[in-house]
């Protein structure tokens, strides 16, 4: 130890406060270096990300500690923005550096890789109503139908709930996702109180605006329900319902494409108003890129039933963003909030008029993005985005812990778990960690049963993925999997999500596959109590709400956690080892999962899990 270049600042990156931090504030760098590298100067090198301008700051020499010289620097970022830093060490005869390499620092010869310090705007905040929460995910087509369907032209209804959908292309080769098993809004009223018994605070809809397929994500007309899901007034009434049981509703904004069976494009001369693919006469005309008029235009992905809107059109902004817009008469009906999809395709002015338009309306909505990998440093079509700087998102989907999790729950990697987890909390504003959609699982990937427990199927067929189901012991074995992932979803930093149905064990690979209906009478009651077990918990300690986060053990199949905000302490453990993992515990906590006082040492049994807490 004595020869390691090291500080007596806590996180490994050598400064105080660690972790991301508001303009204005005083950070303090500090290293410790042997006295016998010979070092005559420390700098700080500090990099803008915007300009990429390197400032090479003197550390000043604040004396001697048990054979060390220790260096500071304290500095006051007014702007802003991402930065990387790192530590030059001059001798007289030679240069070293100091950087950071998978997580732990290291000694170079050449530039190291960097630091990441996050600035964000001073006045940000984020609603406080949903942190310590619960999301419940709902694919509305698919959780719950009361009453009679309106049936539409030109698609296929289907009468089997709980049928596989369909999958195979059509003689033209197209899937049309046009098959619907009636799940409607007053089903999901109707289910309000099961929803309410899991914990559930905020309940995130998929798209339910007009529009020929199941999914909704081809949006035909952003001022109507779908009649398939119901009308205005199920709308308001669920929002109404759910506010009387503590439970909030936020909508998916799909505002970077609309379909080409819409009012905008009507390609298919399915609505009344001239649309763009009709005439340059159009008023949405505008609104879209055409190659070649009118048969060649840019789309989502090359899909072209999903024809790309341009999102820097004063018109469609103000459509969307205005005093009379989209984003703020849906708020105005009920909702609390937007899920913004590929939120990496849309530009940093929508973004922002977005949340200026919601925030106008209502300043306590909600705003996440979809975002798959870390948001903070992303980079999308060559321009690094700023989501969680304070004028943009409130927080994001977080697919890392998602990953981190599945990741370790199979396979025992519990060091990849720790790094993410570490790497998310450094690099996020705490404000933007208190509301983190943390889900095991959504509509875009494989069942979180699936992922745990079944075969690897994510590059075959699908007439294979959708004959594939697992085995009872493959089951069974996956359920107990599942338990352990979800008490690491619902206790780490961010607010859980659950994708409808995960709950009650439903398996199924990618699109449509875990897109099934809810097995309604068919549930696996063990599970669904298990995750009504930990919505209680959650609702009971106020340590989920804004707790601080530090990792006790993370390695070798072992991942031990703890969570305090001054008045709780809580202690969750994971062991996927084979060997039992003896720990200490300073005080008396109760097991959370049982009656009994645990003091001094607990032994996490291979395979198990704990949650102690302590008030």
């Amino acid at each position: 130890m004595e020869n390691r270049i090291c500080s007596r600042f806590e996180g490994g990156n050598f400064r105080y406060p660690s972790g991301a931090v508001p303009t204005h504030s005083t950070l303090i760098f500090e290293i410790e270096v042997p006295r016998f590298y010979g070092v005559k100067e420390v700098s700080l090198v500090l990099i803008n990300d915007r300009d990429h301008q390197y400032h090479r700051l003197r550390m000043g020499w604040k004396g001697i500690d048990n054979g060390r010289d220790l260096y500071e620097l304290g500095i006051e970022l007014g702007e802003a923005g991402l930065n990387w830093y790192y530590f030059q060490l001059d001798s007289l005869t030679e240069v070293k550096y100091v950087g950071i390499n998978e997580g732990d620092s290291i000694i170079s010869e050449h530039e190291p890789s960097s630091w990441q310090l996050t600035v964000y705007d001073e006045k940000f905040t984020t609603p406080d109503w949903i942190k310590g929460g619960i999301f419940y995910h709902i694919f509305v087509d698919r959780f719950a139908r009361i009453g009679k369907t309106v049936v539409k032209d030109d698609i296929v209804f289907r009468d089997d709930w709980g049928g596989l959908p369909t999958y195979k292309p059509n003689e033209e080769g197209e899937v049309l996702n046009n098959d619907f098993f009636g799940g409607n809004l007053k089903g999901i009223i109707g289910k309000l109180d099961y929803i309410h018994s899991l914990g559930v605070t905020c309940i995130y809809l998929s798209p339910i605006f007009e529009a020929y397929s199941n999914h909704k994500y081809d949006t035909g007309d952003f001022t109507k329900i779908d009649p398939m899901f119901g009308t205005l007034s199920d709308f308001r009434k669920l929002c109404k319902e759910a506010k009387r049981r503590g439970i909030r509703v936020i909508m998916d904004g799909v505002f970077n494409h609309v379909g080409s069976d819409s009012v905008y494009f009507n390609k298919n001369g399915t609505y009344q108003e001239i649309g763009a693919y009709q005439s340059k006469a159009s008023p949405y005309y505008s609104w879209f890129k055409f190659i070649d008029y009118p048969d060649k235009y840019e789309s989502w992905w090359g899909i072209q039933t999903l024809p790309s809107v341009n999102e820097e059109e004063p018109t469609y902004v103000e459509f969307i963003t205005g005093e009379n817009g989209i984003t703020k008469k849906w708020l105005e009906e009920g909702a609390s909030g937007w899920r913004l999809d590929v939120v990496d395709e849309l530009p940093d002015p929508f973004i922002e008029k977005i949340r200026q338009a919601i925030k106008s309306s209502q300043p306590e909505s909600l705003l996440i993005g979809e975002v798959w990998e870390d948001a903070s440093n992303k980079i999308a079509y060559g321009h690094r985005k700023k989501y969680l700087l304070g004028k943009q998102l409130d927080s994001v989907m977080n697919y890392p812990f998602m990953n981190g999790i599945i990741e370790f729950v199979r396979n025992g990697n519990a060091e990849q778990l720790d790094s993410v987890v570490t790497s998310i909390l450094q690099n996020y504003p705490s404000s933007v960690v208190h509301c983190l959609m943390n889900m095991l699982g959504t509509h875009d990937t494989q069942r979180i049963l699936t992922a745990l427990g079944g075969k690897d199927l994510s590059h075959a067929p699908k007439e294979e993925q959708a004959d594939t189901c697992m085995t009872k012991k493959e089951r069974q074995d996956a359920i107990q999997l599942l338990k352990m992932a979800s008490l690491l979803q619902m206790t780490l930093p961010g607010v859980p999500c659950i994708y409808y149905g995960d709950e009650a064990g439903m398996e199924g690979y990618n699109d449509p596959f875990n897109r099934r209906c809810y097995p309604w009478g068919q549930e696996e009651s063990e599970l669904v109590k298990w995750y009504q077990r930990l919505g209680a918990i959650r609702k009971k300690w106020s340590v989920f709400k804004d707790g601080e986060y530090k990792t006790i053990y993370g390695k070798e199949g072992i991942f031990l956690f703890q969570r305090t905000d001054g008045k709780e302490k809580i202690v969750v453990g994971v062991n996927r080892s084979e060997e039992p993992f003896r720990f200490e515990v300073e005080n008396e906590y109760v097991d959370l999962f049982g009656v009994d006082t645990v003091i001094d040492q607990y032994i996490l049994e291979p395979n198990k899990v704990c949650f102690l807490g302590i008030r």
